[in-house]
């Protein structure tokens, strides 16, 4: 079996900020042990220091999404908020009071109002992880075999696990890479263990791209009004 490699190196100053989970089963164990010895074997080749590597084990596929929800809120969890809440617009008072024939039944008016919302801690939420100019870049590595079978099991397991994987891809701000193969045998499994040192790289090349992304410089705000452009038709 042929397969395209991924041709790519990241700079020295990203490896040294990137800290890295390697999420593998127990099921299919030799194989994703294989998996595991791949990346470790590209780590070294980055002179990637192992005290920043993490091996963990989890029994099956559908496991890997608890494992990685579990890293990912290590750095995208946060506990209590403080937020100024301002409320501002048209609303309807009904008063009983006294007032002279004019103001009394309803009137319309509007509300202006400004209050802080503040939570000790106990509140928890999931935040986009945003590493700031020199923190630390982790990347998870998930490593599995959904094998088919008799049945139509792996087609669901591998449709769960891997929707759910890009969901928290998407959604946490930390790289989920997946390495969770879905072959018809073990046969084709095994050629593609190999595969684990691009999957390493991929994790890199994810932060590589955030930072880019971060350094792109930012234009006018998507809610101002083109109207305030004096050139434009219509402006003031």
């Amino acid at each position: 079996m042929q397969t395209e490699r991924l041709r790519y190196t990241p700079s020295p100053e990203l490896v040294k900020r990137v800290r890295l989970f390697l999420v593998r089963t127990l099921w299919h164990e030799e194989l994703t042990q294989a998996m595991v010895l791949h990346a470790r074997e590209r780590l070294a080749e980055l002179s990637f220091p192992s005290e920043k590597v993490h091996e963990l084990v989890v029994a099956g596929a559908f496991e890997l999404l608890h494992a990685a929800g579990a890293i990912v809120r290590r750095y995208a969890w946060k506990r209590g908020f403080t937020q100024l809440v301002a409320i501002q617009g048209p609303t309807q008072i009904q008063s009983n009071l006294r007032l002279p024939p004019f103001f009394q039944g309803n009137f319309d008016s509007k509300l202006r109002s400004q209050f802080l919302l503040e939570s000790p801690g106990p509140i928890g939420y999931l935040q986009p992880y945003e590493p700031g100019a020199e923190g630390e870049l982790p990347v998870v590595l998930t490593l599995g075999c959904i094998l088919r079978g008799a049945t139509e099991h792996n087609r669901y397991l591998a449709t769960a696990v891997i929707q759910q994987l890009a969901q928290l891809n998407l959604s946490a701000g930390v790289p989920i890479i997946l390495g969770v193969l879905t072959p018809d045998t073990l046969k084709q499994a095994w050629e593609r263990v190999s595969q684990a040192e691009d999957w390493v790289l991929s994790g890199f090349a994810a932060w590589e791209a955030r930072l880019a992304i971060a350094a792109l410089p930012i234009g006018a705000s998507p809610i101002e009004s083109p109207r305030s452009d004096p050139s434009l038709p219509g402006a003031s």
